[in-house]
């Protein structure tokens, strides 16, 4: 599949901005679906977010999730959070048949840790959530933790188990999707920066000009799946996007004979820890790398490697003596209100945008559902109120 010498095409339906995940997911769902779609990316594709994450699938409430706020509206809020990671992992089991690949996905189960009372409670309190929610977990503490577990340290005091978490390879989705996306007709452009988005009076096939460094597209629709930038890309037709960015680092350690299979993440400390099939260690958690623009990348941190490993080690102690051999920087999109940016502006006609907080988990969902609605609207399931793109938007206009 050539991403650089194919012709950019002076007019299509949909442009679909940014080549990680979701961008790629939403040009293969809609050339699937016949709709003429090009996607231009800037750098190469799945060269941000989707492609250095450290890969976990989540069911479990993350720490990210918990606000710490309390009270009804969160409650329903995590409660609705919980069924979309079931949606989400109902997407994922069938995804490798969806795209005929190998997509290296495991299901390893998954452990989330205290190591005190107030944590504990936080677990528990996520659990009654995810039971609510129909989510498979547990709470396992003393004895029982020592012998489900006896790589954790006795610091521990509990743990919440879920049997259907793990990790795939962040390596392997996005690029299938886009090779996918080329074979329906999608045509995929890399190396494309985006300099200006012009919104137009009329309707139909030119309601957007889309400028860019390889010339100009005409189209009916823009998809906005920039990711860390996806604030930035709204900014070019009005729009105000609750999203933030923050660069986080991730490390990787020599193989080991199998100690674990579950992945281990912290329900207050920043860690994300699981063994690979090669019998390394991945060790992540958002552990923050500074931000440089573009086009430099987000370096790494002695700071971070060190704080990183350190809270690995006081988890799993048999850690102690591997050696990290490898380490790199990401980046990640938050959304400042813990729901994602999915569907269309009413306020921008015509501009969609697939933006979530964990993203590698959600953005499949995300962007079948969005393509679906894109391409048939009358048969489609509306996106909940709180994903509005205007949100943001409307809170800045009304002060």
């Amino acid at each position: 599949m050539s991403t650089r010498d194919t012709a950019l095409p002076s007019s299509t339906d949909v442009v679909v901005i940014g080549g990680g995940i979701a961008g790629t997911a939403m040009a293969f769902y809609l050339a699937r679906e016949g709709v003429d779609v090009v996607l231009v990316e800037r750098g190469e594709l799945n060269r941000e977010a989707s492609g250095t994450n450290a890969g976990s699938f989540h069911l479990q409430l993350a720490i990210h999730q918990l606000s710490g706020q309390g009270g009804d509206a969160e409650r329903d809020r995590l409660l609705a959070d919980a069924r979309l990671s079931l949606e989400a992992f109902e997407v994922w089991q069938g995804l490798g048949a969806e795209l005929d690949g190998d997509l290296d996905l495991h299901l390893t189960g998954g452990w989330m840790v205290a190591e005190t009372e107030e944590q504990l409670k936080t677990l528990r309190d996520k659990h009654e959530l995810e039971q609510l929610a129909g989510i498979e977990t547990e709470v396992v503490t003393g004895d029982d933790l020592r012998q489900r577990a006896p790589y954790f340290t006795e610091r521990l005091l509990g743990a919440t188990y879920c049997p259907l978490e793990g990790h795939a390879n962040p390596l392997v989705v996005a690029p299938l999707y886009a090779l996918r996306a080329a074979q329906h007709g999608a045509v995929v452009r890399t190396h494309v920066d985006v300099l200006g988005i012009d919104v137009h009076g009329a309707t139909g096939a030119r309601r957007f000009t889309v400028r860019t460094s390889a010339g100009p597209i005409d189209a009916a629709r823009v998809v906005d799946c920039g990711g860390a930038w996806a604030g930035e890309l709204a900014s070019l037709v009005g729009l105000r996007f609750p999203v933030r960015s923050e660069g986080l680092h991730v490390n990787v350690t020599e193989p080991r004979p199998p100690m674990f299979r579950p992945m281990i993440q912290h329900i207050g400390r920043r860690l994300t820890l699981k063994q690979t099939e090669n019998d390394t260690f991945i060790i992540g958690g958002g552990w923050p790398s500074p931000a440089i623009a573009p086009p430099r990348r987000y370096p790494t941190s002695w700071h971070s490697a060190a704080g990183n490993t350190a809270v690995a080690v006081s988890v799993v102690p048999g850690l102690a003596d591997v050696r990290v051999v490898r380490t790199w920087s990401g980046v990640i999109v938050f959304t400042d209100d813990f729901s994602p940016v999915v569907g269309e502006s009413l306020a921008v006609p015509g501009f969609h945008a697939c933006v979530s907080s964990t993203g590698f988990t959600f953005s499949p969902m995300f962007a079948r559902q969005l393509a679906e609605q894109m391409a048939g609207p009358a048969s489609a399931s509306p996106f909940p109120e709180r994903y509005s793109l205007d949100r943001a938007t409307h809170r800045l206009e009304f002060r």
